[in-house]
């Protein structure tokens, strides 16, 4: 909590002071403002962040979210966590043990089903300058990491909302055994009660990919999935409502869902609406390098000319998959990428748009991206940031707008290099988009990829994060007072005349519940 000085005139008129004056005075602090009603901006942190991005959780502006996300916990099958597949889909070729010595709710056997963490170092053990923490709380109690920075994030910032996500691309390969069986749900739903009361999250998100589909081969799927995973989320549901009414909060649950009608098909969108607070849809990565025509990640609207357009691979097309389903267009929040794909040697027609592209020396179609290495090949994903400071109008990249679809993108017409990405324009349609829609709000993926300084790339333009807040908010989120006021210390007379008198003090104003002082002057005084 901080102190801070103020100084006070009084006026009188002339010497005439009356018996009793009392003065009603505004100290210089912003007062509360609350987010627009209705209106969310949940932003995904991906634990992997503080390593090669260096993005901390002391790197977020949490005054422009509502909610954050946290990517990812796991789910433990057979002592094990991770993904072993050896497909080339999997990114992340590994498991790990599921009990571990300094995490208190893992430091037994581990029944399959339990939520666990994904990146126990950088979740709870990696130690931060300043945060107050021993080692005993980083090694033995679980206390540090980004989850204790989070905790103390949310101190600064009390509206901030944290939801822990589970699964994601890579770690969806248990989601349909552990769904497909009452026991393991329970554990499941149980455990993850018992994880967000241990570090402090106000919600779970699952982010399931996908329900009733084979994404990675060797994950697990079958056609029940459709139901089971509504049985899964009345069962995370109800524990979740029972805790909160022995603690006396809410906790939210919400999901991360494809934008596709082969989505719709494998779930029950409508019946799992009406338990959810609310669905995350990943209106994005529409397109990217697996195909080998050049088009758009993220379009807003069909575009006759886009080869695809019947599929309904656009943001239109999407949200009315799923009206269409049933679920009200106030539980759905619109996702958009902080990043962009790209393609190899794709045709100069229509300046790179819908054209046939060739794979490089690697067989991949894909561009090189911001990260891309050896270990990950070509990816061809862009955080906006790089794209910003490196490509648009600069070496070689020329920016296109496609007025049908209200997205730009980015053509090197000597290399053939194609990069669909969003920019702060795109971003203003969206937003009238998800106004005039009466959606609920915004959601990205993911904070690091927005105009910031990084290993990679600097980048000092605006920010996508800004234009949402500007739109949907209104502007950043002021504190509401969530402190006692403390004793005003150490008043004394500064300066005084024959009709003024200048007094100072220090007071608390973080979070302070103070909006005036009360000065009382007299024969007591």
């Amino acid at each position: 909590m901080r102190s801070k000085k103020f100084t006070l005139l009084l006026l009188s008129l002339l010497l005439f002071l009356p018996l009793f004056l009392t003065n009603f005075i505004t100290p210089n602090f912003a007062l509360a403002d609350s987010p627009k009603q209705g209106q969310k901006i949940v932003g995904y942190f991906p634990s992997w962040g503080v390593y090669g991005r260096n993005y901390q959780v002391a790197d977020i502006d949490a005054s422009k979210l509502t909610h954050l996300n946290y990517a990812f916990a796991d789910i433990c099958w057979n002592g094990k966590h991770g993904n072993p597949s050896t497909h080339p889909d999997n990114p992340n070729k590994q498991t790990w043990n599921c009990k571990e010595s300094g995490v208190p709710l893992q430091n037994k056997e581990v029944p399959n089903g339990t939520l666990v963490l994904g990146e126990p170092w950088a979740d709870v053990t990696k130690s931060y300058p300043g945060s107050g923490t021993t080692w005993e709380d980083c090694d033995k109690y679980a206390r540090c990491g980004n989850f204790g920075e989070l905790k103390r994030l949310k101190a600064k910032y009390p509206h901030l909302k944290t939801i822990i996500s589970v699964g994601g691309w890579t770690w969806s390969n248990r989601f349909s055994d552990m769904a497909a069986d009452e026991k393991t749900r329970k554990v499941f739903a149980e455990s993850t009660v018992a994880f967000l009361r241990e570090y402090g999250f106000d919600g779970v998100d699952l982010d399931w990919e996908y329900p009733g589909v084979e994404t990675i081969p060797g994950g697990s799927y079958r056609p029940e999935d459709k139901q089971n995973f509504t049985l899964l989320l009345q069962d995370v549901r109800n524990a979740l409502t029972k805790a909160g009414a022995e603690d006396g909060k809410q906790y939210l649950l919400t999901i991360a869902s494809g934008a596709s009608q082969r989505y719709a098909d494998h779930t029950e969108l409508k019946k799992i609406s009406q338990i959810l607070d609310w669905i995350n849809i990943m209106t994005y990565d529409f397109h990217g390098g697996w195909e080998a025509t050049s088009n758009h990640n993220a379009a807003l609207y069909k575009d006759p000319n886009d080869p695809a357009a019947d599929t309904k691979f656009y943001v239109d097309g999407a949200i009315d998959i799923y009206t269409n389903e049933g679920v009200p267009a106030d539980k759905l929040v619109l996702g958009v990428p902080f990043y962009g794909r790209g393609w190899k040697s794709c045709g100069k027609e229509n300046n790179g748009q819908y054209q046939p592209c060739k794979p490089g020396s690697d067989g991949k179609l894909a561009s090189k991206g911001t990260w891309d290495d050896y270990s990950t090949g070509d990816t061809g994903v862009y955080d906006y940031g790089d794209l910003a400071s490196n490509y648009v109008n600069k070496n070689g990249f020329v920016r296109g707008w496609n007025d049908v679809a209200k997205v730009p993108y980015l053509y090197n017409a000597t290399t053939g290099t194609f990069i669909s990405y969003d920019d702060n324009e795109s971003m203003k349609y969206k937003t009238d988009y998800i106004k005039t829609k009466g959606l609920s709000g915004a959601m990205f993926w993911e904070l690091s990829g927005d105009c910031r300084t990084s290993p990679k790339y600097s980048c000092s333009g605006p920010k996508l994060l800004d234009t949402l807040v500007k739109e949907l908010l209104g502007g950043p989120i002021t504190q509401k007072d969530t402190e006692p006021p403390t004793n005003v210390k150490n008043i004394a007379v500064t300066n005084k005349n024959s009709n003024s008198v200048q007094l100072n003090w220090t007071a608390s104003t973080d979070n302070v519940g103070v909006t005036e002082y009360e000065i009382t002057a007299g024969e007591e005084k």
